[in-house]
């Protein structure tokens, strides 16, 4: 039959391996009756001759058959040693004893589990079994200890109800080489951060050649402490956030100093992104209803920079950094930095201070992000980002994670590519361990041999006549 055909290649068995086979359906389920061959084995434990002892039905849930579900109903051979008289069971190749799903199923379950955008509860459906089940199974695979540290280490974080130790972030670290999530921490503070790395060797420590992260001073002040062979790079894209928030400040101050309906309200609050994107200027002209006139983004955009002489030499310091940021290289950029720099100075801007601090307090780190150590990238933290958007999916799509543990396991599978789960023979599931009981005391229970049963019929006789 080509029902029998397909169970027994989807259970890796061969026909000769099979005694009997037979299938019905009850509640829904397809079920599966199978007996192996008698193979005759010798005794596990003194080698001598066995005898068929009897008989123990075993059930495994198997895959679903064209979306029935289906389960493995095993007529297992027990057993009994000729000589020693010990007894023992015929090896499954279905599964594990203590899983009850075959191996085809297991195998299923890993493949879901590496798809973020599926839930337990999705995969639990697939597969027609519980989500329960699906939870332990999946702490009970994935075993993920501490991963070696890379040689070009990316940290970020996420904010997640999941941190730990009063944080409001998870510590995200990835390997900016392999291009793979590195490790999650339940917390991005600098005493969290400073007990990770002190546990691990000095040795494996040295190989971290570059560290970028955002401008978090416990990141830079740990990676200085215990990474002591690392280049830290700071990451561009927040350079440029800073810069850009400084300028939309400005821009919104002299926004709110025009009168409500001028030419000048009207252009800052609705052709504001003329001045902060990157847009073809020279487009066909428009009819305009505010100027009843046809028009063009260029001259929009001339009228912006009239407005105001502040607003016109800070937007033109803007586009100086980011031409920077977006064409220096290794070798030109110290002094093309400190020009840059000295013309921010000279402007006295006082939109401009927090930026002006911010290039003098961490220049170093700016700098050696136009390092391209692998592929030509330059260094920056655009994949721990990428990977941000991805963990904040996985959490979104689950309305949210409650066991750090689990999530860390399931993220780390879903994001590297060279973690891979284990079957062990033990199920281990990763509970959330919760708060202590707290002290509590009971009331002293009446004893009958204190108060007498006629006594206590009279008081409740007592009550009933007062009521």
């Amino acid at each position: 039959m080509a029902l029998n055909d397909f169970i027994i290649s989807s259970l890796n068995l061969e026909m000769d391996d099979i005694h009997s086979i037979s299938s019905h359906k009850s509640d829904d389920t397809l079920y599966i009756r199978i007996t192996l061959r008698d193979s005759h084995p010798s005794c596990i434990f003194c080698g001598s001759d066995t005898k068929i002892h009897g008989y123990l039905t075993h059930t495994y849930k198997h895959l679903p058959i064209c979306g029935t579900p289906s389960a493995i109903e095993w007529k297992r051979i027990r057993y009994k040693c000729k000589s020693c008289g010990s007894t023992f069971s015929q090896p499954s190749p279905f599964g594990l004893d203590r899983y009850h799903v075959t191996y085809a199923l297991l195998a299923n379950l890993a493949k879901d589990l590496k798809n973020h955008h599926k839930t337990f509860q999705d995969i639990a459906v697939d597969n027609g079994i519980s989500n329960t089940l699906v939870q332990l199974y999946f702490d009970s695979l994935l075993n993920i200890p501490r991963l070696t540290l890379p040689e070009n280490l990316g940290i970020d974080e996420i904010h997640s109800s999941l941190a730990k130790y009063n944080s409001k972030y998870l510590c995200v670290m990835v390997d900016n080489q392999r291009r793979v999530l590195q490790e999650i921490l339940p917390s991005r503070s600098k005493h969290h951060l400073s007990n990770y790395f002190e546990a691990i060797p000095l040795e494996e420590r040295k190989r971290v050649k570059f560290v970028t992260i955002d401008m978090w001073l416990p990141y830079k002040q740990v990676c200085e402490r215990f990474l002591p062979n690392c280049e830290i790079a700071i990451d561009p894209f927040h350079v440029i956030e800073h810069l850009s928030n400084d300028f939309s400040r400005l821009r919104i101050d002299i926004m709110n100093q025009c009168v409500y309906g001028s030419a000048a309200y009207y252009l800052l609050k609705k052709w504001h992104w003329l001045l902060e994107q990157d847009v073809f200027l020279d487009n066909k002209p428009e009819y305009n209803s505010f100027f009843k006139k046809k028009m063009n983004r260029r001259e929009l955009y001339d009228l912006l920079l009239g407005l105001n002489s502040n607003l016109e030499l800070a937007y033109q310091l803007k586009e100086k950094y980011r031409r920077f940021n977006r064409e220096a290289s290794f070798e030109n950029a110290p002094a093309w930095f400190d020009s840059v720099l000295q013309e921010f100075k000279d402007a006295h801007l006082p939109c401009y201070d927090e930026f002006i601090t911010l290039l003098t307090d961490w220049k170093q780190e700016i700098l050696n992000s136009f390092r391209r150590p692998f592929d030509n990238r330059k260094q920056s933290n655009s994949l721990s980002e990428n990977f941000n958007g991805k963990l904040r999916e996985l959490i979104d799509i689950s309305h949210g994670y409650y066991n750090f543990d689990r999530f860390r396991a399931r993220a780390l599978y879903c994001f590297n590519d060279f973690v891979f789960y284990s079957l062990f023979s033990k199920l281990d599931p990763k509970k959330k361990k919760g708060r202590k009981r707290g002290p509590y005391k009971k009331d002293s229970p009446v004893l009958l041999s204190d108060t007498s049963f006629e006594d206590i019929l009279s008081n409740a006789e007592d009550d009933f006549s007062e009521d």
